[in-house]
């Protein structure tokens, strides 16, 4: 099943926080994930074809103090920055999925989030498409992991990946049943910051 770009929200066996993002896609596969210090990019590789396309680079990941963001695509930015405001991370996703709304393209491809503040013990999954707009708080239990994604997958929908170090969750995000992995980024939340993986086409 193809279900596009997708977040992921969980926590390990031991029960450590973590965030994972894939791209995934029919029509640019040529994109990967690079780590910088506190975020993580989506760009185009050498080769790919040129494009005009606005919604192929971006920041997939950022983080301030307790609280780490994923999503795909531009929309995280003004989500982190009210973080840095000291809007809730509830307020922060919800606000920043109003303003720029789902991706204008041919498909009206929703916008989708995943967030964790460490220091409230709160996660959330959020959505905004044609048709909702929404922000959902999730608890999943040690050894558990919940996605949400832009087609088929539009609400919370449990998956299971083994791992705990963030080279084997991103290889498992990478790896997982749905098709057309293009890259995969996966974040241990630690109380060090995001200790953060990559894992691509070999």
């Amino acid at each position: 099943m193809y279900i596009g770009r997708f977040v992921i929200v969980g926590r390990t066996s031991p029960g450590d926080w973590y965030l994972g993002y894939r791209v995934s896609s029919r029509s640019f596969p040529n994109r990967r994930i690079t780590i910088q210090r506190d975020r993580a990019v989506v760009l185009p590789t050498a080769d790919a074809p040129p494009s005009d396309n606005p919604y192929i680079s971006y920041n997939c990941l950022r983080q301030r103090g307790d609280v780490t963001i994923v999503a795909n695509g531009s929309h995280v930015d003004p989500a982190i920055d009210k973080v840095y405001l000291d809007y809730p991370l509830r307020d922060a996703l919800a606000l920043a999925l109003l303003a720029m709304d789902y991706e204008h393209d041919d498909l009206n491809t929703p916008r989708i989030a995943a967030g964790v503040d460490q220091a409230r013990e709160e996660a959330y999954l959020a959505i905004v498409a044609e048709d909702q707009l929404a922000v959902r708080r999730v608890a999943p239990a040690a050894g558990e992991a919940l996605l949400i994604a832009t087609y088929e997958r539009t609400e919370p929908t449990p998956i299971a990946l083994a791992g705990h170090t963030p080279e084997a969750l991103a290889e498992a995000i990478y790896t997982c049943e749905y098709e057309r992995p293009v890259a995969a980024l996966a974040a241990l939340l630690t109380d060090e910051g995001a200790r953060m993986a990559v894992h691509g086409a070999e």
